[in-house]
C-alpha cells in the first residue's frame, strides 16, 4: 500500500516545480497574466500539500484510515481543475473556464473541510494514561522519566 505522506510530498514537489516554472516564465516574458494561478499553485499546491505530508507523517495511524485517502484524492482532483479553470478565466475563456474553476473550487473546499475534520479528530485531547507506555525508557536503559517540574530544574538555561 502506498504511503499517504509520501504521495502528498511527491505531489507537493510537482506543484513546486510547476510554480517555479511559471515564475520563471513570467519573469522572462514580463507577462504576469497568470500571476493568480502561480500564487495558488505555490500556496495551495506546494505549501498546502507539503503541510499535509508533514501532518500524515506525524500521525501515521490517521493516514491508515479511509478518510485521509478521500482527502488526498479530492485535493489532487480539485486543485488542478481549479488552476486550469482559473488559467482559462484569466485568458478570457469565461464560458469554458468558469465551470471548471467553480467545480475545482468546490472539490478543493471539500478537501480542506475533510482535512480540518481529520486534523481536529487526530489532535483531540486524550487521557495521559493513553500515552504512558510510549514514554517508558528503553529496556536496559538506566534513564528514569522525570516529572515536568524536575525536567525543567535539571535543564540548562540557554536564555536569560
Amino acid at each position: 500500500m502506498a504511503n499517504l505522506s509520501n504521495l502528498f510530498l511527491r505531489t507537493a514537489l510537482l506543484f513546486l516545480g510547476t510554480g517555479v516554472a511559471m515564475g520563471i516564465f513570467m519573469s522572462l516574458s514580463q507577462d504576469f497574466t497568470i500571476r493568480p494561478v502561480h500564487v495558488h499553485v505555490n500556496l495551495l499546491g506546494w505549501v498546502g500539500f507539503f503541510l499535509y505530508a508533514l501532518f500524515y507523517r506525524h500521525f501515521p495511524h490517521v493516514a491508515a484510515t479511509r478518510l485521509p485517502w478521500i482527502h488526498f484524492w479530492t485535493a489532487v482532483i480539485g486543485l488542478p481543475a481549479m488552476m486550469a479553470g482559473l488559467t482559462l478565466v484569466v485568458f478570457g475563456y469565461m464560458s469554458l473556464g468558469l465551470p471548471l474553476l467553480l467545480g475545482g473550487e468546490l472539490v478543493t473546499v471539500i478537501s480542506v473541510a475533510l482535512f480540518i475534520h481529520i486534523g481536529f479528530t487526530a489532535t483531540k485531547a486524550e487521557p495521559a494514561s493513553a500515552h504512558r507506555e510510549s514514554f517508558a525508557p528503553a529496556e536496559g536503559s538506566d534513564r528514569r522519566l522525570l516529572r515536568n517540574d524536575e525536567a525543567q530544574t535539571q535543564m540548562p538555561r540557554r536564555y536569560g
